[in-house]
């Protein structure tokens, strides 16, 4: 009997080995992991209840009165809204373009169906429509206040839907991208984080936000249109510039790692920075001037995992 126990023992160690092995072994062979963590679209205990008025799902077109003009933007409820308070998503189009096709185009309407996120297209004036980015006599970027727009824009949304005030996050695409780049120095205390693709970076003054902001940069180095190592002459800054200038205002330290590499795609990041903030670019290297610059990456899923992740 005492040797009967002894041997049994003895197999039931070796078999709590053989499974912690195992486990070791497929952790190894796991396939690579997704750029950032996947979103959770589920309502959380601690989320507050919505006190708005009720809204139909949709989208819509409203107006709004800004800087003497009258402002367009489209607004995307998903059909989770009206429970609690939900992230915002304000996406800022390129030049030439409309809200309507930026929505076309990113399919952030999908996203925020899936998620559950309001997502509001501003529109912007001007023929062809542009955004006033910042760089003056330099470029066609516009001369209409677009930061008393965004700002008018936050206020009647924030006070008329259930916006989670600390979680409101801008992405902008070509010149949008500059213009976001400008908003995030004059309403940063209104905002959580910005991602930008294939940015147009121009110089507009000062930036000295208040607190440090999540950054994302996707670009690919075959753009020609907004060049990823700049265009002097047109006064566009080089997408290395605009880095460093985030981690300069960031705080940032140490050397970046590389945390995604697949086809053309790298994913290098920046994560000793103040208050857990971050600087992340994607490198394209085959990406040419569009929103979905590379079949190893799908644009709008990495921009959302990146403001999912920071809260």
């Amino acid at each position: 009997m005492k040797v009967y126990q002894v041997f049994s023992a003895r197999h039931y160690i070796y078999v709590a080995l053989l499974a912690l092995l195992s486990l070791v072994m497929c952790a190894c062979d796991a396939p690579f992991a997704a750029p950032m963590p996947a979103a959770n679209p589920s309502p959380t205990a601690t989320q507050a209840p919505c006190t708005a008025s009720p809204q139909r799902p949709g989208d819509s077109v409203k107006t709004i009165s800004s800087g003497g003009l009258k402002r367009s933007f489209l607004l995307h409820l998903p059909p989770a809204y009206g429970k609690f308070l939900q992230p915002l998503v304000i996406g800022y189009h390129g030049y030439s373009w409309t809200m309507q096709q930026m929505e076309r185009v990113t399919q952030f309407n999908d996203k925020a169906d899936k998620v559950g996120f309001l997502l509001a297209l501003p529109q912007g004036v001007d023929s062809p429509p542009s955004w006033n980015a910042g760089n003056g006599a330099y470029g066609p970027t516009g001369d209409a206040d677009d930061v008393q727009f965004t700002h008018d824009l936050l206020t009647m949304l924030k006070k008329n839907y259930c916006v989670d005030s600390h979680r409101i996050y801008l992405v902008g695409f070509s010149l949008g991208g500059g213009m976001v780049y400008r908003l995030a120095c004059t309403l940063h205390d209104q905002i959580t984080a910005i991602a930008t693709v294939s940015g147009a970076y121009y110089p507009f003054g000062n930036c000295h936000p208040s607190h440090p902001l999540p950054v994302m940069e996707m670009h690919g180095q075959a753009d020609t249109q907004a060049p990823y190592g700049g265009n002097p002459s047109a006064h566009m800054a080089a997408v290395q510039d605009y880095l460093r200038r985030w981690q300069s205002l960031d705080t940032c330290t140490g050397s970046s790692q590389t945390f995604f590499q697949q086809g053309d795609v790298t994913g290098i990041e920046w994560t000793h920075c103040a208050a857990g903030s971050r600087v992340i670019h994607y490198r394209v290297g085959n990406g040419g001037h569009s929103w979905s610059m590379s079949k190893s990456i799908n644009t709008s899923d990495v921009v959302w995992q990146f403001f999912d992740s920071v809260r």
